[in-house]
């Protein structure tokens, strides 16, 4: 079973400022995971289990504290921070989630592939499962 790691910054939508109140889930969120899960990937999201803080997230969705240091070839990790907190996995596809990011003078961290939303990562991550 194909194994997606979410890292929450991929789930979440920052707030306006310090002191502004909690990060908000992202629209679409509970869908996007949903095709995942009914697609058969085994999808874990990389935080203590919080009886479901994240939204509206299905049952099957299980939670680690953390990213194994190797993924299987066949692993996903889906992040929204182009500096994980949780470091950068060996193996698996790393797929950043978010805005384009402008290039400057200092190379910009290296992905395997970037989608606007949850709900595109979640489009790529089966379309290439299924053609592979």
């Amino acid at each position: 079973m194909t194994r997606v790691y979410l890292d929450p910054s991929a789930l979440l939508l920052a707030s306006a400022g310090p002191g502004s109140g909690d990060d908000r889930v992202a629209p679409g969120i509970g869908e996007a995971v949903a095709h995942l899960v009914d697609a058969g990937f085994e999808v874990v999201v990389l935080a203590p289990s919080s009886g479901n803080a994240l939204g509206e997230l299905p049952p099957a969705v299980r939670h680690e504290p953390s990213l194994p240091e190797h993924l299987d070839a066949d692993a996903w990790f889906v992040t929204g921070d182009p500096y994980p907190s949780f470091g950068r996995p060996r193996g698996g596809t790393t797929v950043l989630v978010g805005p384009r990011r402008p290039s400057g003078k200092l190379p910009l961290p290296r992905f395997d592939l970037e989608s606007r939303d949850m709900a595109s990562a979640a489009m790529e991550i089966l379309t290439r499962q299924a053609m592979a």
